[in-house]
């Protein structure tokens, strides 16, 4: 069950793309400068933050609250309890949590596009796509008007949207934690109905199998404003007999709940009377530090800076290849123009991709080198030096080239 579709582009139009695209990639280009240099005083910034955080912090009794540290960075760990009871509304259920979450997913037509593209002599492209369609639990729910083949139609809005809620209070010993610092609690696990649950009457035609319930479509006509259930109510009695979940239809729901129940946590924060906020360094970075198991301060900062450093690669990475797509969208049109013969112009492809490489590699590390000369100038100058050197080797090697091929 598919759809394919064939479109031809002219070369006079990729041409025109193309140009029109040396703009935007010009504009990549320039973003990648900011981004780096940012990266980098962040990065260094946070580390130094944490560092002074790890001298300064000192470990407290949980179950004491003693005034003599308000105000100074702490740590502890305890478990984290609660009182407070949550409640699905729709559902019925009740657990003494942290956290509940109602998960909502249906079952829907979802549309694959396969692409493929093959250069024509005279540098046009002939692009091939094809649509495929398959049925799949989703948790948002799928456009179907725009679908390329009719007779995949979606419901559309769900009749049940996930939910969330968090216990308003959480303490751990004498201490009570701050919003910020519930919602990251984690540790999620399954919701465990309890023995004898029923589901409501609303959905009695509903089926809960090993923690899932499973709410055929035309069973959820019954949760519509109350002027609509008498008008189905019968139907629906008379068309939903049983319901198998191995075999769902589309417009099935699949509604899961998770909790987080009480568990042993640690945080790094200033105490504030009973309760915390985040600690402000020296530098002005703002450290809250928080795990869902007990850990020492030591560790839990240096999970912090192995964060950090993560995280400062993961940007350093981004910042290059902004760089790289850049230089490749603004050298697109000589590629575009050798299209007329589709070998040559794959051949410039590859050189330019070797080109934008090249380039961005070094105005990567001459950006963090210059960025790194305000933080770490011991750091800096081997990056300059090694950057200056590929410089002078890439110079070298097109100057020997030119000597071997004086014509």
């Amino acid at each position: 069950m598919s759809v394919t579709e064939t479109t031809t582009t002219s070369w006079g139009s990729r041409l025109g793309s193309s140009f029109k695209g040396m703009l935007a990639g010009l504009i990549m280009f320039i973003a990648g400068f900011p981004l780096l240099f940012w990266n980098e005083g962040n990065a260094v910034k946070t580390a130094r933050a944490l560092k002074e955080g790890a001298k300064t912090v000192i470990s407290i009794d949980a179950n004491k609250l003693d005034p003599a540290n308000e105000g100074k960075l702490v740590h502890l760990s305890g478990m984290a309890k609660t009182d407070d009871i949550l409640k699905d509304d729709i559902f019925g259920i009740e657990q003494k949590g942290i956290r509940l979450v109602r998960q909502v997913e249906m079952y829907q037509w979802k549309e694959n596009v396969s692409t493929s593209q093959k250069k024509k002599v005279g540098g046009s492209v002939e692009t091939t796509k094809t649509y495929s369609y398959a049925k799949a639990w989703s948790s948002a729910p799928i456009d179907s008007t725009g679908f390329k083949e009719a007779g995949h139609d979606n419901p559309g809005a769900f009749p049940i949207e996930a939910a969330e809620q968090y216990a308003q209070t959480v303490m751990v010993g004498a201490f009570t934690l701050n919003e910020s610092q519930i919602k990251r609690i984690g540790k999620s696990q399954a919701f465990t109905f309890p023995e004898g649950y029923k589901l409501p009457e609303t959905y009695a035609k509903a089926v809960l199998q090993n923690g899932v319930i499973y709410i055929p479509a035309a069973q959820q006509a019954v949760a519509k404003p109350a002027s609509l259930v008498q008008a189905v109510s019968n139907a629906v009695a008379n068309a939903v007999t049983s319901y198998n979940p191995a075999s769902p239809s589309i417009g099935d729901l699949r509604v899961t709940f998770s909790v987080v129940l009480p568990h042993e946590i640690s945080v790094v924060a200033d105490q504030k009377g009973s309760t915390f906020e985040s600690h402000k360094a020296s530098n002005g970075k703002m450290i809250a530090l928080q795990s869902d198991e007990a850990k020492p301060a030591d560790q839990m900062f240096e999970d912090a800076q192995k964060a950090n450093a993560m995280m400062t690669w993961i940007l350093r990475l981004a910042g290059f290849f902004l760089m790289f797509a850049g230089i490749r969208a603004f050298l697109k049109p000589i590629e575009t123009l050798g299209d007329v013969l589709p070998f040559l112009g794959n051949i410039l492809g590859v050189g330019i991709s070797l080109v934008a490489g090249i380039v961005a590699l070094i105005c990567s590390f001459i950006t963090i080198a210059v960025a790194w000369l305000a933080y770490r100038p011991l750091v800096s100058i081997p990056l300059l030096v090694a950057a200056g050197a590929l410089i002078v080797y890439l110079l070298n090697k097109s100057k020997a080239k030119k000597a071997a091929n004086p014509s």
